[in-house]
């Protein structure tokens, strides 16, 4: 599991550079298109944004999106590998169950057992069942923070209404609220 850990956190390390340093100039022309990607990365940047990084590693959102999204954040390199780490935990360890219950398969086709057979299924229906349900329970929590940061965003350019930057805001970044002049803009 060591070995799991740290191969984890080597590719999420060299995934971020590379990102950050070659890529960022075209994931921020790509990304201001979107209005979802953008509200993203004000979750990232605001206060919740290690809750938002481990939750994005359990959906499945592709990888190289997801390096790319958040390689333009102002997160630091130990907070997103901690939370890289976080969230891809479960799948690891789901991954490394799998792996040794399909080793112990062999076991159970050799003695052509009923009993085997059942629970072997029943293992591997609970293990997918599971994989499913922090899927979803990941994307809700996603989705959820990303709505909060949309109120927040529109609430604080309500007519009338000047951004505040003492105020403390939960899920967007001050940053964006301060500068982007009464509308909602990327970083």
């Amino acid at each position: 599991m060591g070995l799991m850990v740290l191969g984890v956190l080597i590719g999420t390390f060299i995934a971020h550079v590379v990102c950050r340093k070659l890529l960022a100039r075209w994931v921020l022309a790509r990304i201001q298109g979107s209005e979802k990607l953008s509200a993203v990365i004000r979750v990232v940047e605001g206060g919740s944004g290690l809750k938002v990084v481990a939750l994005a590693r359990l959906t499945p959102i592709p990888f190289g999106l997801q390096n790319a999204v958040f390689s333009i954040t102002d997160l630091s390199l130990p907070n997103y590998l901690m939370a890289s780490s976080v969230g891809l935990l479960p799948t690891q360890l789901l991954n490394s169950y799998l792996g040794t219950t399909l080793r112990t398969m062999e076991d159970v086709i050799a003695e052509q057992s009923v009993s085997g057979y059942f629970i072997f299924t029943l293992q591997i229906v609970i293990s997918i069942g599971l994989m499913f349900y922090v899927v979803h329970r990941a994307q809700v929590e996603l989705n959820a923070a990303i709505v909060a940061c949309e109120m927040e965003m529109k609430t604080s350019f309500a007519p009338g209404s000047q951004p505040s930057i003492t105020s403390s805001t939960t899920f967007c970044n001050k940053r964006t609220i301060a500068f982007s002049g009464g509308g909602i803009n990327i970083v």
